[in-house]
Parts: structure tokens; C-alpha cells; sequence
């Protein structure tokens, strides 16, 4: 499912304008992200928990090159889905 159906189909579902809908579910992702890079976790109920996950900077060897590279350090989202998602997506199989 790309952006614009989610869009149409939560606008559907909530009974609000379509554009309105795309705004809320854009602060909605601005504020998983700005949790998220402060290595804070997202729990939403009955969906599941975002979790900010920290690597290490490290060296890479570039393939083609055979060039060493220093990669920076980052932090990764890992999605955890909670029972009753997992339980409804496999009744939906």
C-alpha cells in the first residue's frame, strides 16, 4: 500500500478531509522520528512499540574501490508489533 491510498483509506475511516488527514498522519511521523532519534520508544496500543536502536560508527571496505571508508554512527527504527496486530493480520490471511 503506498501513501496515498493509506491517506484515502484513514480519511475514509476517520470521516475527515483527505487533506487534513495527510497532515495529522505527517505530525504523526515527525513525532515517532523526533522520539525515536532521542533513543525514546513509541508505544501505541494495540499496534505496537517503535524503538530507536543506536549503531556504533564503523569501517567499511568499499567494493569497487577497495577503498576504507568511516561510516558515522546512526540510529535505526525497529517496529515490535503488538499481539492483538498480529492477531488480526493473521485472521486477515
Amino acid at each position: 500500500m503506498d501513501n496515498k491510498t493509506f491517506i484515502h483509506r484513514l480519511s475514509a475511516a476517520t470521516g475527515t478531509d483527505q487533506r487534513q488527514t495527510a497532515v495529522m498522519a505527517e505530525a504523526l511521523a515527525d513525532i515517532i522520528k523526533q522520539t525515536v532519534a532521542a533513543t525514546d520508544s513509541v508505544a501505541i496500543p494495540s499496534f505496537g512499540t517503535f524503538t530507536g536502536v543506536k549503531h556504533d560508527e564503523s569501517v567499511s571496505t568499499d567494493l569497487t574501490t577497495g577503498k576504507r571508508m568511516l561510516l558515522p554512527p546512526q540510529i535505526t527504527i525497529e517496529f515490535t508489533p503488538a499481539a492483538m496486530l498480529r492477531k488480526k493480520l493473521n485472521e486477515n490471511e
